[in-house]
């Protein structure tokens, strides 16, 4: 199990003028020990990492006509701007003790600032919406390598965590409470898990009468 992104954010500055990396192993097995060539490997194995998978757009298009669709008014509904009282909402229902990632503003000090700072992050969004481009503070994270297992000099073995600003934590959740008041009408009762009002127990207990009733 994962442990808080807190404990990430604050192993990296602690930690983080004594971490070099002084070796990597290149694709080919052999290590690389200049600097230059490691941030070279380093660049290219990521850029491969987090690149997309080809896709068939035909596949797509059959896939997307079978996926359900919100009716006229929920669509509506979604697409309005998002307001103020539902940032208050996505920040009243954040976590605290997580990392702020780049920016440092935690999600206290949103909270014990938020009537300076909560019209403002309105305001930035509504123009992100309108210009199509999310402010940099939303576009940057600290990233940190955490090791799995085996060769350190190995970067497959290192796990890339993105350490996210606060304010992007706040978008993210007041959309995802916005979509979540039509997901249960989107997706099948049979998927309980992440839908508001389900229990992942309800599938237990379905397996478990499922069994009953086939072995009786």
């Amino acid at each position: 199990m994962d442990r808080g992104s807190r404990f990430f954010y604050t192993l990296e500055k602690t930690r983080g003028a004594k971490k070099h990396i002084t070796c990597l192993l290149a694709e080919d097995g052999a290590p690389l020990t200049d600097p230059v060539e490691i941030c070279g490997r380093a660049r290219d194995f990521y850029i491969s990492l987090f690149s997309p998978d080809p896709t068939d757009p035909g596949a797509c298009r059959v896939l997307w006509e079978e996926l359900p669709t919100v009716s006229v008014g929920d669509r509506d509904q979604l697409e309005l701007p998002l307001t103020l009282a539902e940032f208050s909402e996505a920040l009243h229902r954040m976590p605290t003790n997580k990392s702020p990632g780049m920016v440092e503003l935690t999600v206290e000090f949103y909270r014990a600032f938020w009537d300076i700072l909560g019209p403002d992050l309105a305001t930035v969004w509504a123009e992100s919406l309108q210009g199509g481009v999310l402010p940099l503070s939303c576009r940057r994270a600290v990233l940190a390598l955490l090791l799995k297992k085996g060769d350190l000099r190995d970067l497959r073995n290192w796990r890339p965590v993105s350490l996210l600003s606060t304010d992007y934590k706040i978008v993210v959740k007041a959309i995802s409470l916005r979509l979540g008041s039509v997901m249960a009408d989107m997706i099948h009762p049979d998927q309980t898990y992440t839908v508001s009002g389900r229990s992942i127990f309800d599938n237990l207990l379905l397996v478990r009468d499922l069994l009953e009733l086939t072995v009786s």
